[in-house]
């Protein structure tokens, strides 16, 4: 069983979307998997209103996608955990409790790194 971290950041659908379906992939291999979601792409993960960008091809194609329905199911597998970065979280004024229910906790990039420990680090920006 391998460790995989994976550094979003952004929120361009496609992008979390992507994301959310290596999750699903990684955690069906038996693979943990700890997303770190940092600068924009916190704005995803919040419960009311998310801000989603559609702006590249595959995001207006997949506009109807329900965003979060990769990484729940991941989560029920119980090998993935999610974090919201403590700096962007602070940027734009967002509390443990505006995001929704796939947000594991807020963190820094420090806590991300000694979780994911030698792992492979994917970055998706």
């Amino acid at each position: 069983m391998a460790k995989v971290g994976i550094v979003l950041g952004s929120n361009e659908l496609s992008k979390v979307l992507f994301a959310g379906m290596w999750s699903v992939i990684s955690t069906s291999m038996g693979d943990e998997v700890v997303i770190f979601a940092t600068m924009d792409a916190v704005k995803a993960f919040v419960k009311e209103n998310p801000e989603i960008k559609i702006s590249d091809e595959t995001s207006k194609k997949a506009s109807n996608e329900d965003l979060m329905g990769f990484y729940r199911k991941a989560k029920k597998s119980g090998r993935l955990k999610v974090y919201a970065c403590s700096y962007a979280s602070k940027l734009f004024g967002i509390e443990k409790e505006q995001y929704n229910d796939v947000v594991d906790d807020i963190v820094g990039i420090t806590s991300f790194q000694m979780e994911v420990e030698e792992g492979q680090i994917i970055s998706v920006w």
